[in-house]
C-alpha cells in the first residue's frame, strides 16, 4: 500500500463501461418514520449513487432495508453486484453488517468490507484494543458498563465520553468533555440510559483534527489529508459533535470548517498517511475507509475508523478527498464499484 497524498489519479473512464451490470443499491429509506438530519442524508446518499450508476451505463435496481418486501425481492433479483450504503435495519447500527451478511449469504459481490469486519467496526473499543496491540497510537481509554465502575488511575482529567457502539457523532454534545468526577458521572449515566450502550471514555487529545480518506484498490491510496478547523470556538468546545455535523444553524457547525488538503509539513503527511494504511492493513479492511485523528506533538492518535463514511454528494469529507484527488462523484463511484468486482474475482 502506497500513500499518494494529492497526486492526480490515473484516467478512469466515466462513459459507458464496456460491461453494464445490473447493480443493485442496498440503502434505506426510514419511510416509516420522521426523519432525522442524518438520516435524510443516508436516504440521499443512496439515491444519489443509483443516479451516478446510471451514468455509468449500469441498470440500477433500489432495494430498501427498511421493508422486508424489498429485502424479499433482493433474495431473488440476480443482480450481478450490490453497492451497498445501507446503515441500519430496525433503526439498528448493526443491521449494516447484517445487510452486507445477507449478500454475502446470496453470493452477490458488494462494496463494503466483510459483515464480520462491519460487526467488529462497530464495537469501538474492540477496535482500539487491536489498535494499541499493533501500537498504533489511540488515546487511553476505559469502557464503563456501569455507573458503579471506577476510573482508572492512569485515566486523568480532561477526559471524553461517547457511546462505545452509536455512529453520526450520535449521543456527542458540550457536555462529552468532562473536567471532574461528577461530570464525568453524569455523562456515563446519559449514554447508559438514553443510548443504552457502553460508555467509552477517552484520554482528550487537545491537538489538529485530522480525517484521512482511503480510496480502495489493488493498491489502497491515502486521498488529500484533510482537517476540520474550529474558528474561534473556545477550547471546550474545539471537537466533533452532533450539533456540529447535523444541525447547519447551529454556531458549532458554522464554525467547525473542513480543510482539504491540510497544511502539514512532509514529515507530517508521512506519518499520519502510514498511520491511517497500517490501520487499514492491520484491520484487513478493503473498500472505502475514513480513518480519524488527533495530531498532537506529531503523533497522529487514531480515534474511529469509519468503514462507512457518508459519501452524500453535499458537503461530505469522503467526496471532497477524491474530488482533491482528482476523482468527480461519478469517477468515485466507478472506482468503488470496480474494487467490488476485483474482490469478487
Amino acid at each position: 500500500m502506497r500513500p499518494l497524498l494529492g497526486s492526480k489519479s490515473p484516467a478512469v473512464s466515466t462513459g459507458s463501461p464496456r460491461c453494464p451490470m445490473k447493480v443493485g443499491v442496498i440503502y434505506n429509506s426510514f419511510s416509516h418514520k420522521t426523519m432525522s438530519p442524518e438520516e435524510c442524508e443516508m436516504q440521499s446518499t443512496g439515491l444519489a449513487v443509483g443516479k451516478h450508476l446510471r451514468l455509468l451505463g449500469h441498470a440500477v435496481q433500489f432495494f430498501d432495508m427498511d421493508s422486508p418486501a424489498s429485502i424479499g425481492e433482493l433474495c431473488s433479483s440476480g443482480i450481478d453486484v450490490a453497492f451497498d450504503v445501507c446503515e441500519r435495519v430496525n433503526d439498528d447500527p448493526r443491521g449494516e453488517a447484517y445487510a452486507a451478511a445477507l449478500l454475502e449469504y446470496l453470493g452477490i459481490p458488494h462494496t463494503r468490507t466483510t459483515s464480520w469486519l462491519i460487526l467488529l467496526g462497530v464495537d469501538k473499543a474492540r477496535v482500539k484494543a487491536i489498535l494499541s496491540f499493533h501500537e498504533i497510537p489511540t488515546p487511553n481509554y476505559q469502557i464503563f458498563r456501569s455507573e458503579r465502575e471506577t476510573l482508572r488511575s492512569d485515566m486523568s482529567f480532561p477526559l471524553f465520553v461517547k457511546s462505545a457502539t452509536s455512529e453520526n457523532s450520535i449521543g456527542i454534545d458540550e457536555h462529552s468533555l468532562v473536567h471532574n468526577e461528577n461530570q464525568l458521572t453524569r455523562q456515563i449515566n446519559q449514554v447508559l440510559g438514553e443510548l443504552r450502550s457502553p460508555a467509552l471514555v477517552e484520554q482528550y487529545i487537545d491537538g489538529r483534527e485530522i480525517n484521512v480518506s482511503i480510496l480502495p484498490g489493488e493498491t489502497p491510496t491515502v486521498l488529500p489529508i484533510a482537517e476540520i478547523e474550529f474558528g474561534d470556538l473556545p477550547s471546550e468546545r474545539r471537537y466533533l459533535d452532533y450539533s456540529s455535523k447535523w444541525l447547519e444553524e447551529s454556531e458549532q457547525c458554522q464554525k467547525t470548517v473542513p480543510r482539504c488538503p491540510a497544511v502539514l509539513s512532509d514529515a507530517e503527511q508521512g506519518v499520519i498517511a502510514e498511520t491511517a494504511l497500517k490501520c487499514y492493513r492491520v484491520l484487513g479492511l478493503d473498500s472505502y475507509v475514513r480513518v480519524d485523528m488527533r495530531l498532537k506533538d506529531r503523533i497522529p492518535y487514531v480515534l474511529e475508523i469509519n468503514q462507512n463514511p457518508s459519501i452524500g454528494e453535499e458537503n461530505c469529507g469522503y467526496v471532497r478527498a477524491c474530488d482533491r484527488y482528482g476523482h468527480n462523484y461519478t469517477r468515485m463511484i466507478d472506482a468503488i464499484l470496480r474494487n467490488a468486482m476485483r474482490r469478487s474475482k
